[in-house]
């Protein structure tokens, strides 16, 4: 069934569509994304196109995000080609083929409502919704591009897919109409009644949309019909705290709304999440990341109660000195983040754990118990009470093929040992978990595995060779492959890198 899910997803992105006839005239004012999302939106993300970051970082105007695109899809194809890729890895290898579209155009993704329903409950508890499971009763969502003239492009990325997902025997497509705008529906027989695809032209933006009628409520909101998330009070005075309208990227959430959405089945649950996250008395809660020159800014502003809070966890003019020196002169930006690292390395796993049904939260802390037992290590002794309150990312070394977000980042750490002890531990006990599985399933082929380097360094591997884990003397430091963390150590620890020789090379060095 996820499969079928993922699958209709990429399917109703990917009808031919007649280029002239569905776009129309490009509408001659340009309006914010925010303008077409109702202002009762449960979560909402806005971005605007990765070509900003690049041309600021590069000081090129020459920058073409779009040859990230074009490699990333060469080599997908390729994989294709050669049969390594099958099954829901060719699903997922798909969508990461359309993800740069994403980085060429501004975007917003919208929650627009959603319940759940009770299917099963433990008779042994009746009372307690903690052993109930809970499905989708309805979701309605939207992905919402900033295409102009250039709408073209995105149908041409879509429809190179078209023959491997459309299927005229389980799935019906129709022509419809909201408000002068056309655009089309696909249902599928395999899905729920409420579970349909809508998408269109509106004016400057294509409108992709998740749930029965997903499209007809962007469409009365631009028009005017009904309130945009532009006129939310408490939002549009959030923005102004917060340079909102300046920044590069925002996250909205309506938490109190949500959790009204969600149904008394779900009111349980998810008020242990918010417990866990501290945050079961925030009815708002805005985000944003920003630029000041090569600097990330990273704002927030919440309401708890009837107050607003204003936090800013990156904010350049008070960057420590001594975070700023580890900084490569080369990185096109950077970032050094003041958070709770220890409350979120402690919370957030406790928040995911109390989504979970009480059989599965059980299982999980047997494994963490059991992690501890075999090891000898304790977790919480030995590494999170030892996490600083500074985080530092920067985007270098740069990665050849110009993935966003390929980033080095490192936690600050007071005391290496018990850390690297921790760390090790963890990843050893991660890397036999891993080897037993692979025997179990006996599939060798695109095999995971845990390494371990002569210099200390920790990196996946799988086929090529992944994220990388070095603990330094004043950091845990991560990147996105082993030569990457290596380059990066040259600035973050300098000689920490080099791998130390053996007792016998010592002495041959003598």
């Amino acid at each position: 069934m996820k499969k079928t899910v993922v699958s209709i997803l990429l399917a109703s992105l990917l009808i031919t569509v007649p280029g002239e006839a569905f776009f129309g005239p490009p509408a001659a004012k340009t309006r914010p994304l925010t303008d077409l999302l109702p202002a009762d939106s449960l979560v909402v993300y806005v971005a605007k196109p990765l070509a900003i970051l690049e041309a600021v970082g590069s000081g090129d105007n020459t920058t073409q995000p779009a040859a990230t695109g074009s490699a990333l899809t060469a080599i997908l194809a390729f994989l294709n080609v050669s049969g390594l890729l099958a099954d829901e890895g060719q699903v997922y290898a798909d969508i990461a083929a359309a993800l740069p579209l994403f980085g060429r155009f501004e975007h917003a993704v919208a929650l627009l409502d959603i319940s759940s329903h009770v299917v099963a409950q433990a008779a042994t508890a009746p009372a307690d919704d903690n052993d109930i499971s809970l499905r989708l009763e309805r979701l309605r969502g939207v992905v919402i591009l900033r295409c102009q003239d250039e709408g073209r492009a995105v149908l041409e990325q879509l429809n190179r897919l078209a023959g491997r997902y459309t299927n005229a025997e389980v799935a019906l497509l129709e022509k419809m109409e909201a408000g002068g705008f056309r655009y089309q529906r696909l249902t599928d027989e395999r899905l729920p009644g409420w579970a349909v695809w809508e998408w269109g032209r509106i004016a400057d933006f294509f409108v992709v949309g998740f749930g029965n009628g997903a499209f007809e409520r962007v469409a009365a909101t631009y028009r005017g019909e009904s309130s945009a998330l532009t006129q939310h009070e408490w939002y549009r005075a959030a923005c102004r705290r917060l340079d909102g309208d300046q920044a590069l990227a925002s996250c909205f959430l309506a938490l109190a709304r949500l959790k009204e959405e969600l149904g008394p089945a779900a009111e349980g649950r998810y008020a242990r999440v918010m417990a866990a996250l501290q945050a079961d008395r925030t009815s708002y809660d805005l985000w944003t990341i920003g630029l000041n020159d090569r600097a990330l800014t990273w704002y927030r502003c919440y309401r708890r109660d009837r107050e607003d809070v204003v936090r800013r966890y990156s904010d350049p003019p008070s960057y420590p000195q001594r975070h700023r020196e580890i900084i490569p002169p080369n990185a096109r930006h950077h970032a050094i983040i003041k958070v709770p690292t220890r409350w979120l390395v402690d919370n957030l796993p406790k928040a995911w754990v109390a989504a979970r049904s009480e059989g599965q939260a059980q299982t999980w802390s047997r494994v963490w118990a059991r992690l501890e037992q075999e090891t000898g290590i304790d977790i919480d002794g030995n590494l999170i009470s030892h996490l600083g309150e500074h985080v530092v990312l920067f985007d270098y070394p740069p990665h050849p093929l110009r993935v966003p977000f390929a980033l080095t980042i490192a936690f600050e750490i007071d005391d290496r040992a018990p850390v690297e002890a921790a760390v090790d531990a963890i990843l050893s006990a991660w890397s036999r978990y891993l080897d037993e599985r692979a025997r179990r399933s006996r599939t060798p082929l695109l095999r995971v595995k845990v390494r371990h380097a002569r210099d200390g360094l920790w990196y996946l591997q799988a086929g090529i060779l992944g994220p990388a884990l070095k603990v330094t003397d004043r950091y845990i430091v991560l990147s996105w492959s082993p030569q990457a963390l290596r380059d990066a150590l040259e600035f973050v620890a300098p000689g920490d890198g080099v791998p130390q020789p053996r007792p016998a090379e010592a002495r041959d060095q003598r």
